[in-house]
């Protein structure tokens, strides 16, 4: 997953003609700095990403299963395959076959209204989204929308115990601790993991975008926990796609791609605001290395 990583370490407002030599006409460009990379990278994940949990950012830390429902198996297929893709990329486990789905891709021709049988057959499915979310779901415009659940657990990956009487709401079960956590300046004792999403299309506000395009889409939004509102999405990136007017977009941009991976290749015991700094590092990082030497 390295294509046109390259194009982010040059800066095209700095581009200008050279004179012809020969019948040829040369190119050049201002290259960024790792600095000026940093703080693109920043904006970046800034916009891209929600609000943390629990101080922190959520991602998937246990094998992941993925499911297509309202489509054929073949159609289903093409967008199971490719979260698969992107996941194993990042370094993620994938459950064995016959496991029962934590991330479920759900095709409708009427998403708003699914929504609302969701909310009505179960209340709790629901009701850890901040209300500002539950709203962006009831939209009728959005041609797909998604949400995750997720957990706090120790840094080591042991689960939160249960608080006895006396603490949280004052009933056994009803809150949990972290009984293994150890002091540090560094890391925090906790990380939040991504325990199921599920991503809803609507057949009929998707219009003509490509299935190659539409899968890379859900994998960004399944695999990662993007904020949903349109007004607030990130660019040059994927998350465009339904942009009306826009340019027709083929897939993950190099931005996209720098970002998922940065995502799942920083630790994941670092306070929101750390991590995202390190994230914009390692998209940096990794600009610079794939634009090479500059030239002498």
């Amino acid at each position: 997953m390295r294509m046109m990583v390259a194009i982010m370490a040059l800066a095209l407002a700095g581009a200008a003609l050279a004179k012809p030599v020969e019948d040829e006409i040369a190119v050049t460009a201002e290259r960024l700095s790792r600095g000026a990379l940093r703080a693109e990278a920043e904006k970046f994940v800034r916009k891209a990403m929600a609000d943390p949990r629990n101080g922190q950012n959520a991602r998937w830390l246990k094998p992941l299963c993925v499911e297509s429902i309202g489509v054929t198996a073949q159609v289903g297929a093409i967008f199971t395959n490719r979260v698969a893709e992107v996941a194993k990329h990042v370094g993620l486990e994938l459950a064995k076959p016959g496991c029962d789905p934590n991330l479920m891709i759900v095709f409708t021709s009427d998403a708003a209204q699914l929504i609302k049988a969701v909310a009505k057959r179960n209340g709790r499915a629901l009701e850890g989204l901040p209300g500002a979310d539950r709203a962006l779901l009831n939209r009728p415009d959005l041609p797909v929308r998604w949400w995750h659940h997720s957990a706090p657990e120790a840094s080591d990956g042991r689960q939160f115990a249960p608080a006895g009487f006396g603490i949280g709401a004052g009933v056994a079960g009803d809150a949990t601790y972290n009984n293994y956590a150890r002091a540090s300046r560094i890391d925090e004792p906790t990380r939040v993991a991504i325990t199921g999403a599920v991503v809803v299309v609507d057949a009929k506000l998707v219009g003509k975008v490509t299935p190659a395009a539409l899968s890379d889409y859900i994998a960004l939004v399944g695999l990662s926990r993007m904020r949903m509102n349109p007004a607030g999405r990130p660019t040059p990136s994927i998350m465009q796609l339904f942009d009306p007017g826009g340019a027709a977009i083929a897939g993950f941009s190099p931005q996209d791609e720098l970002f998922i991976e940065s995502l799942y290749r920083t630790r994941d015991n670092l306070g929101g605001a750390q991590q995202r700094a390190a994230m914009a590092g390692y998209i940096a990082d990794e600009a610079v290395k794939a634009a090479g030497p500059p030239p002498k």
